[in-house]
């Protein structure tokens, strides 16, 4: 999550449908060699801002999944138990005529800690902050993965460490499993390892749900600076995970665009990184690159990107891209949403949805609105020219 507004706080696929009880058939949205040639805009939906359901504000929307059996989607919010305990909310968006006709919040599930309960009331436990920034579905065994960007803070003296998670739960919410965070991936008190605010932003399967890519939102410290206006050598990294051992098998070099404007003043919020990843098929990645500048408050820049790994260098053993220069992964930009000429906020969810009347699969993205007061909830909902 990045704030794009002066807050009164601060927090810190393609889907496979199992149709038969004997075997397992792809009748669906089959992860296999496709391709996209453009994507189109054709709608926007706007919920209401901060509503409630089952006595939680429904708001911090930073990831968003399809399970195409149930035609439902999973949204989770990064809300750090603040408001209420960190929850996954099942919702229906209902299509017609090509446009999102509803969103209506059907479920809620909150995600349980390895102790059985829910994560505690947000600053009563400083070893504990979920800070929930993707989630996505596996219809092969009906379990979710989600995302924690966990805490680095430095504070009147006060040291914070929460590390960042790759976390297994059941649709129940029930805590499953982990994957261990590789080398050089965790916070550490020196400027070495990752960011605060600046880890898993995004997160996809494929390969038929055997492989897992998670992509860091900044560069590591050893990698080198951040985006900034001007500079556009920023490296950051997509991982690879074999979900079948949970190990780290490959990472990439992906190089982020500089920051499009300059900011009025410099502060921790003026950045440009990757917010989500969606895999279109076993070696190609959509890539959300989205970026924020103070003084530019009432605007979101966001591009959407192609990137092909066929071929990509393996960094996995370049500790610091600094000592060690990589070869970054070629992307070329399929959509610039300042194209649209209409307002774009803090958008970090994106998935891809049913297939639209002509056939052409449907891409719907969803907005993080920070709970804050003068955001909007939007969706938007694009076709996939193939």
């Amino acid at each position: 999550m990045k704030p794009i507004h002066q807050l009164s706080f601060v927090y810190a696929f393609f889907v496979v449908v199992l149709s038969s009880c004997s075997t397992t058939r792809y009748v669906a949205v089959k992860q296999e060699e496709t391709s996209i040639s453009s994507v189109k805009f054709l709608n926007e939906y706007i919920m209401p801002l901060n509503a409630t359901f089952q006595n939680t504000i429904v708001g911090g929307l930073s990831g968003i999944d399809y399970d195409v059996k149930q035609n439902q989607y999973y949204l989770i919010s990064d809300d750090p138990s603040q408001f209420s305990p960190a929850r996954i909310y099942t919702a229906q968006i209902d299509l017609k005529e090509n446009k999102i006709d509803t969103v209506r919040i059907t479920g809620l599930t909150y995600m349980l800690q390895e102790n059985g309960k829910p994560y505690p009331k947000y600053g009563t436990d400083k070893s504990v902050k979920p800070d929930g920034e993707s989630v996505r579905y596996n219809p092969l065994n009906k379990q979710l993965i989600w995302s924690s960007e966990g805490e680095r803070l430095f504070k009147n003296g006060d040291t914070i460490i929460v590390q960042p998670s790759l976390t297994f739960i059941s649709t129940e919410g029930k805590f499953l499993n982990t994957i261990p965070l590789p080398r050089g991936f965790h916070f550490t008190k020196t400027e070495n390892g990752p960011r605060k605010n600046a880890l898993f932003e995004g997160l996809t399967y494929a390969n038929n749900y055997k492989t897992l890519y998670a992509s860091l939102e900044e560069p590591l410290y050893q990698d080198g600076p951040q985006s900034s206006f001007g500079y556009d050598k920023a490296l950051t990294r997509i991982l690879k995970f074999d979900v079948a051992t949970k190990k780290n098998v490959a990472q990439y070099a992906y190089k982020l665009d500089a920051l499009p404007v300059q900011p009025t003043v410099e502060n921790d919020w003026n950045v440009n990184g990757i917010s989500e990843i969606l895999a279109v098929n076993d070696h190609t990645l959509l890539v959300m690159e989205r970026a924020w500048a103070k003084g530019h408050d009432d605007h979101t820049f966001l591009k959407l990107y192609l990137v092909d790994l066929n071929g990509a260098e393996n960094e996995i053993e370049n500790t610091s891209f600094i000592q060690k220069p990589p070869k970054p992964l070629t992307k070329k930009l399929l959509f610039d949403f300042d194209t649209l000429n209409r307002h774009i906020d803090n958008f970090e969810g994106v998935t891809f949805g049913p297939k639209l009347p002509n056939g052409h699969q449907s891409l719907i993205f969803c907005v993080d609105n920070n709970f804050g007061k003068s955001q909007v909830q939007q969706f938007f909902l694009f076709e996939i020219i193939p």
